[in-house]
C-alpha cells in the first residue's frame, strides 16, 4: 500500500509468491495427519534456502505462531516495529481498551485488525468481546470464517475438512488464540459472520486485491442491510484491511465498505507498533488534548493505534506466552509428554472433541524446552506428536479452578492493558 506496507502485507500465498521463492504449501495431506513437527521442518528448510526472503521469512513466523511460539515466530519475521512509532510513544500512554470503548459507544460499525504473526493482537480482540457486546455489538465478522458456515456453524472450531476430494487446513482457526475468539464470540451471543471470498486470489494478480477488498466490503454492507436497526457489526481482519486509504488507485475494504454504505466505520491497529518486551502492557498513546496519537504513515488510515507488546525478553516461559494468558492459566506439561528424540507438538483437546477441531492449546517444543501450556479449568487429554504426526505418548489432564479471590488471568491485564 505505497505508504503502510507492514500493515498492509498478507501472509503468503501459492496466488501471490513470486517464482523465484520455493513455497512448501503442499501441506493439506501433511496438516490433516497431524504432522505440524514435519510442516515446520519444511517452512525451516524452505526460509534457509530463500533467507534473503521477507515473503518465506513471514511464512515461516505464522507457522511459529499457529503453533503456540510467537517468540520463534518474533526471531523468524524480518520485519520489526516502525521507526515513526517512537514518535507515537512521545505521548500520553492510555489503556486501548477503556479508549476503544470510549471512540465506539456512537459508532454501529468497529474494524480491529491483527497481526498473523503476532497473536497478542487476537488476545486484544478477546478482551474487547464482552465489552463490546454489553454495549450492544451484536455481530462479529471475521474474514476467517468459511462462507458455508462449515468450520464454525456446529458449536466448535473446526481445524480441518474435504473440498473436492483433497483434505485442507484451516490456517487462522487452528491458532489457539483465534480459535478461543470464535468460542467466546459463540458463547457470548454474537452472530458470527464470513465475508471474506478467497476465490478471488485465483483472479489475474492485476485484479485480485481490488476484487478481493470490494467483495469484502460488499459482503459486510449487505450484512448491515439484513441487522437490525438498532445492531452494531464488528469486523475482525488481518493487517490493511481495515484501511481508510487506498492502494493505488484501488480502495482498501475499510474504504470500500465507507464509499458504499456512507458510514464510517471505527477503525483500530494492532499490527504496526510493539512494546519493548513481553512484560510490557499493551498501550495506546494520546495527544495532549486528548486525541488519539497515530504513527505519521497512519494518519487517516485508521482512528486508533493499540501498541502491542513483543514475544521477545529474558524471560523465555513470558516470551513464548506473550497474550496466551487469555487461554487459561498456565499448566505444566507433564514429563512423559515433553520431546526426548526430536521436536513435538503437544495438544490439549476436551475428551471426546473430534480431531478436526481446533484444540483449546498446542504448543511446538524443541527437545530439552520445557514450556507451559494455558487452559480453562476442566478435564483435556494431551497428546505429544511427532514429525510424521503419530501420537507418540497421551494422558489425561484436569485442570483444577482457581482458588476463589484468585485471578488465573492476572496477567491478562498486564498483556493487553485492560481487565476481563
Amino acid at each position: 500500500m505505497g505508504t503502510l506496507p507492514a500493515m498492509a502485507q498478507e501472509s503468503a500465498s501459492p496466488a501471490s509468491a513470486p517464482a523465484a521463492v520455493d513455497l512448501p504449501f503442499e501441506r493439506g495431506d501433511r496438516l490433516a495427519a497431524g504432522d505440524f513437527v514435519g510442516e515446520i521442518h519444511v517452512y525451516e528448510a524452505a526460509a534457509a534456502r530463500e533467507k534473503d526472503s521477507d515473503l518465506m521469512s513471514q511464512s515461516l513466523a505464522t507457522q511459529y505462531a499457529r503453533l503456540g511460539r510467537p517468540d520463534l515466530a518474533w526471531i523468524a519475521w524480518k520485519r520489526r516495529g516502525r521507526k515513526d512509532c517512537d514518535e507515537a510513544a512521545q505521548g500520553v500512554a492510555a489503556d486501548p481498551l477503556q479508549t476503544l470503548l470510549s471512540r465506539a459507544r456512537d459508532r454501529r460499525v468497529v474494524m480491529i485488525n491483527e497481526n498473523h504473526i503476532a497473536p497478542a493482537s487476537r488476545a486484544f480482540w478477546l478482551a474487547a468481546l464482552p465489552r463490546l457486546r454489553q454495549m450492544g455489538f451484536t455481530h462479529v465478522a471475521m474474514e476467517a470464517l468459511s462462507i458455508d458456515g462449515s468450520d464454525w456453524q456446529a458449536g466448535e472450531v473446526r481445524e480441518r475438512g474435504i473440498y473436492d476430494d483433497h483434505p485442507y487446513f484451516t490456517p487462522y482457526l487452528s491458532e489457539p488464540t483465534f480459535a478461543a475468539v470464535i468460542r467466546k464470540a459463540m458463547a457470548l451471543g454474537f452472530d458470527l459472520v464470513p465475508y471474506d471470498d478467497m476465490d478471488v486470489m485465483n483472479q489475474d494478480p492485476d485484479l485480485r486485491t481490488e476484487l478481493r477488498e470490494r467483495v469484502e466490503a460488499a459482503r459486510l454492507a449487505e450484512v448491515l442491510a439484513r441487522m437490525p436497526p438498532d445492531g452494531k457489526l464488528l469486523v475482525l481482519a488481518g493487517w490493511g484491511h481495515v484501511d481508510k486509504g487506498m492502494r493505488g488507485q484501488v480502495p482498501w475494504m475499510a474504504e470500500a465498505f465507507k464509499q458504499r454504505t456512507g458510514i464510517d466505520p471505527l477503525t483500530v491497529d494492532t499490527t504496526a507498533c510493539q512494546r519493548p518486551d513481553a512484560t510490557s502492557s499493551a498501550t495506546t498513546y494520546l495527544n495532549p488534548d486528548g486525541s488519539d496519537r497515530i504513527t505519521p504513515s497512519y494518519v487517516g488510515h485508521v482512528d486508533l493505534q493499540v501498541h502491542v507488546p513483543q514475544a521477545v525478553g529474558a524471560d523465555p516461559v513470558a516470551a513464548a506466552g506473550v497474550s496466551r494468558h487469555w487461554l487459561g492459566q498456565p499448566v505444566a506439561i507433564p514429563a512423559a509428554l515433553l520431546p526426548k528424540g526430536g521436536d513435538g507438538v503437544v495438544e490439549a483437546r476436551k475428551p471426546g472433541q473430534p480431531a478436526d477441531t481446533a484444540p483449546y492449546d498446542r504448543l511446538f517444543l524443541r527437545r530439552g524446552e520445557v514450556l507451559p501450556l494455558y487452559l480453562p479449568p476442566g478435564r483435556y487429554v494431551l497428546t505429544l506428536r511427532g514429525e510424521g504426526g503419530a501420537i507418540q505418548a497421551s494422558a489425561p489432564l484436569t485442570v483444577a479452578a482457581p482458588p476463589q479471590g484468585k485471578d488465573a488471568g492476572a496477567n491478562v491485564a498486564r498483556t493487553v492493558g485492560a481487565s476481563k
